[in-house]
């Protein structure tokens, strides 16, 4: 497909400005899981086990990954101390998975200008914590950050 290029460059500049601002806010520390990785931007930038459920994407993550669902994710309860799923809880059931696996957790959704304030109910019925929003030039986050 010829607009796969174009569509690679936008949306790895656009994940990789979001995460850098999302880690300059959470800073994470410990074991970290990535749920829904795809080709790994979140690698890049800190030391996680990938997950996601194309293996193609996958295996251009670095590290260590897992070729799993986010619904049926494969590690004891409490096993990382944050789980990060980024623009992911769209495609599963439920945030559980993610609430079981890890002690803390990053859940966003990519959101606009238009829908911000939907998408911020969205994650207030996911769990209780500090919700802040990621802005780039292309793409904004909803960003719901968990913490017992």
């Amino acid at each position: 497909m010829l607009s796969e290029p174009i569509y690679n460059d936008w949306m790895e500049k656009t994940q990789l400005n979001k995460l850098e601002q999302i880690l300059n806010k959470v800073e994470p520390d410990g074991k970290i899981l990535d749920v829904g990785s795809g080709p790994g931007f979140l690698e890049r930038l800190a030391d996680a086990v990938a997950t996601d459920v194309d293996l193609k994407n996958l295996r251009k993550a670095a590290g260590p990954k897992v070729l799993c669902s986010g619904d049926a994710l494969p590690f004891a309860d409490r096993s990382f101390d944050w789980v990060f799923c980024i623009d992911t809880l769209h495609k599963l059931k439920s945030a559980d998975e993610v609430k079981r696996v890890g002690k803390k957790a990053v859940i966003s959704l990519f959101c606009n200008e238009h829908n911000v304030m939907d998408k911020v109910g969205e994650l207030r019925k996911v769990g209780k914590g500090e919700i802040f929003i990621v802005k780039t030039e292309k793409e904004w986050d909803a960003v719901l950050v968990l913490v017992p």
